[in-house]
């Protein structure tokens, strides 16, 4: 058994839970609970504990068909995004996440997560577009995944990425147009005044 608290790496912590260290496994779920649960409760209604527990089991048990040059957290977030998607099309079968989005999936149009008007109409605008374009806005942003990293979590080509952040973006501006009535919700203004940024920290912190 390897000794948890020799090991900061995440992928030998998690080789160290497969070998039966308990201990390494509380480690790992600690550090990456908090971005978990930020990836689930944006996006669905209820047991999001469940769903941050199945991720880190199949995190697990799929440990052997992830390459070993990528980080941990795109493994991570790659198999929760799958778990996500799973999740939805257990409930829909035609469930199309290039398509359809959270609200589709039953999730609320809001979430009591946030109190703040601005943020509330955000988070509601985000939940209105495509399931993917969600996905890749929030690992942007909040889990600050760029490039090639952003790329294997979404199973598309490098190249593609760009294009699918400005899809993304497009999708998000027109969402917020339609909830706040007004041409100045757009994400342009958002990102450059700084808001967004710190929305989504303020997501990801409780403060």
């Amino acid at each position: 058994m390897v000794c948890s608290s020799r090991v900061d790496d995440d992928f030998e912590l998690l080789t160290a839970w497969r070998a039966g260290d308990e201990r390494a496994g509380n480690t790992l779920f600690r550090r990456h609970f908090r971005a978990l649960f930020r990836f689930f409760s944006t996006k669905i209604d209820g047991a999001v504990d469940d769903l941050v527990q199945e991720t880190m089991l199949a995190c697990v048990k799929g440990r052997d068909r992830f390459r070993h040059d990528a980080l941990f957290k795109t493994y991570l977030m790659r198999v929760a995004r799958n778990r996500l998607f799973s999740y939805y099309k257990s409930r829909e079968r035609d469930f199309d996440p290039m398509h359809s989005s959270a609200i589709d999936g039953g999730a609320s149009p809001s979430s009591a997560m946030v109190g703040d008007e601005d943020r509330m109409r955000l988070l509601a605008a985000l939940r209105r577009i495509p399931l993917e374009f969600q996905v890749t806005l929030e690992l942007y942003y909040w889990e600050g995944l760029k490039g090639p990293e952003l790329a294997r979590v979404l199973d598309i080509s490098d190249h593609t990425v760009r294009s699918r952040l400005s899809r993304a973006r497009s999708q998000l501006r027109a969402a917020l147009a339609v909830l706040s009535q007004t041409t100045v919700a757009d994400l342009d203004t958002i990102e450059r005044d700084g808001d967004f940024d710190a929305w989504a920290v303020q997501l990801g912190t409780g403060e």
